[in-house]
C-alpha cells in the first residue's frame, strides 16, 4: 500500500476514535464482555492457572468477585488451590461449567487455549481483556491494556509516532494495534513474529564481535542463550540487571551454567529516572517491578550514571512498565555513545507510541522501528537503531 494510503489509513482510524460520542464508545467498552459472558458474567471460570491468571484473581477478589475455579492444562496443578480457588482439568471444569460458567482465558497468547475450552463444548469463553474492561480498577494495571474512551486523547501522540517509524511493517504494526486495542478487532493486527527473533531483529541489526549488551530486567536469564546463539558467541560482555533477589539467584547459575564467568556480570539494580532506594514488589516471578507497595527495597540506578567498565552498545528493557523512567535515566548514554535500544511497549497502551517519541525527544537521529512476537498486544518491542549499526535492506 503506497505510504499516502497508509496515512489516509491512519487518519480515517484516529477520525473514527474522535467522532464517537463518549456515551457510546462506554457503553460499547462496558458491554464487551457480556458479549463472550452472556448470562454467566458473575460466575467465572479462570483457564489459566501461571502468574497472570493469579494476578487476575487478586484483581476480581479486591472487586468482590470470587471465581468458581481456575483450569489449567498442567497435571500437576489438578485438585491443588490456589488462594483456596481449586484448580481442576479441563475436560472436568467443562462437563460440570460448559453452560453455566464464563470461562475467561487468563492466557497472554490464548487463541489456542479458547478455541480448546469451545471445542470442548464452554459456551461462554472469553480473553482476559475484555474482563479488564469491567473492571478496570483494579484489572488494567495489570493487563495493561488501556479503556477505548481514553485513547482518543492521543491522537497526536501516535500521528507524531506514526511520523518518525522507518518502514511501513512499523506503520502497519501501529495502526493495527490501535484498531485492535479501541474494537478489540482481531482482524486489523498484522501476523506476529518469530519468538525466536525477540529482541534480536538481525534483519534490522548488524551485530558487533565486541558487543557490549546491558540486559535490564533480566529475569532468570531466559534471553541470553538467545543472544549468545544470534551473535554465534562472538560478544565482548553482558551486563545483566535484575533486582528481585530470588530471580537473582537463578540468574546466577545461568550466567555460570553458560560458561560466562568471566563475560557476565550480574547487577542487582532496578533501573529507571533517579537514582535512589525505590519499593519493589519481589515475587520470584516474571511479574517483580517497581511499586508503591512492594515487600522489599531495591537500589535503582540511572543507566547514564553506572560507572560502566565497558561502554554499552546494546540495552535491552522489560522492566514490566518502568521503561520510560529508564529510557529518561539512560540520556547520556543515548546521546554519547547511541547504543541501539529493545524497549519493551505492550506493559501500557500508551506506551505503544510514547516510547519511540521519547526516544526521539532525546535522540532523533536513531531509526524507530516496531515489531511483535505473540498474539494481540504481548511482547511488543521498540527498535531504536543508530544509522552506524542499520543493516542494509
Amino acid at each position: 500500500m503506497p505510504a499516502q494510503n497508509k496515512l489516509d489509513h491512519l487518519e480515517m482510524v484516529l477520525g473514527r476514535l474522535q467522532s464517537e460520542p463518549m456515551a457510546a464508545v462506554r457503553s460499547r467498552e462496558q458491554g464487551a464482555f457480556a458479549k463472550f459472558a452472556g448470562h454467566n458474567q458473575n460466575r467465572l471460570i479462570l483457564h489459566g492457572a501461571g502468574p497472570l491468571g493469579r494476578l487476575v484473581l487478586h484483581g476480581l477478589e479486591q472487586a468482590g468477585l470470587r471465581p468458581i475455579a481456575f483450569t489449567d492444562n498442567s497435571e500437576r496443578l489438578w485438585h491443588t488451590e490456589i488462594g483456596g480457588v481449586p484448580v481442576l482439568p479441563p475436560t472436568f471444569a467443562a462437563e460440570q461449567y460448559r453452560d453455566s460458567a464464563c470461562f475467561v482465558v487468563t492466557i497472554y497468547n490464548g487463541s489456542q487455549a479458547r478455541q480448546q475450552l469451545k471445542k470442548l463444548g464452554c459456551r461462554n469463553v472469553a480473553p482476559f481483556v475484555v474482563l479488564s474492561w469491567n473492571y478496570p480498577e483494579v484489572l488494567a494495571s495489570i493487563v495493561g491494556v488501556e479503556l477505548p474512551h481514553k485513547l482518543p486523547a492521543f491522537a497526536d501522540e501516535i500521528r507524531e509516532c506514526y511520523r518518525i517509524l522507518a518502514d511501513e511493517e512499523s506503520r502497519h504494526e501501529l495502526v493495527g494495534q490501535v484498531e485492535w486495542r479501541y474494537w478489540m478487532d482481531y482482524e486489523s493486527l498484522p501476523a506476529y513474529l518469530d519468538p525466536v527473533g525477540t529482541y534480536f531483529p538481525l534483519d534490522l541489526v548488524k551485530p558487533l564481535e565486541d558487543e557490549v549488551f546491558v540486559d535490564c530486567g533480566s529475569f532468570q536469564g531466559d534471553i541470553l542463550p538467545s543472544f549468545i546463539s544470534h551473535w554465534n558467541s562472538r560478544f565482548q560482555h553482558i551486563f545483566a540487571l535484575e533486582p528481585d533477589p530470588e530471580n537473582r539467584k537463578v540468574l546466577e547459575a545461568v550466567t555460570k551454567n553458560l560458561g560466562l564467568a568471566d563475560r557476565a556480570t550480574v547487577m542487582p539494580y532496578a533501573v529507571g529516572e533517579r537514582d535512589e532506594m525505590v519499593s519493589f514488589a519481589s515475587t520470584g516471578t516474571v511479574t517483580s517491578q517497581i511499586t508503591t507497595n512492594g515487600s522489599i527495597s531495591v537500589e535503582c540506578r540511572r543507566l547514564g550514571a553506572i560507572d560502566w567498565p565497558l561502554t554499552p552498545t546494546y540495552i535491552k528493557m522489560d522492566i514490566e512498565g518502568a521503561e520510560p523512567q529508564a529510557i529518561i535515566g539512560a540520556r547520556d548514554l543515548l546521546v554519547r555513545h547511541q547504543p541501539i535500544l529493545a524497549a519493551c511497549t505492550y506493559h501500557r497502551t500508551e506506551h505503544l507510541w510514547q516510547v519511540p517519541n521519547l526516544i526521539h525527544s532525546i535522540a532523533p537521529n536513531y531509526n524507530f522501528f516496531l515489531r511483535r512476537y505473540a498474539e494481540e498486544c504481548w511482547e511488543g518491542v521498540c527498535y531504536a537503531i543508530p544509522d552506524h549499526r542499520l543493516r542494509s535492506r
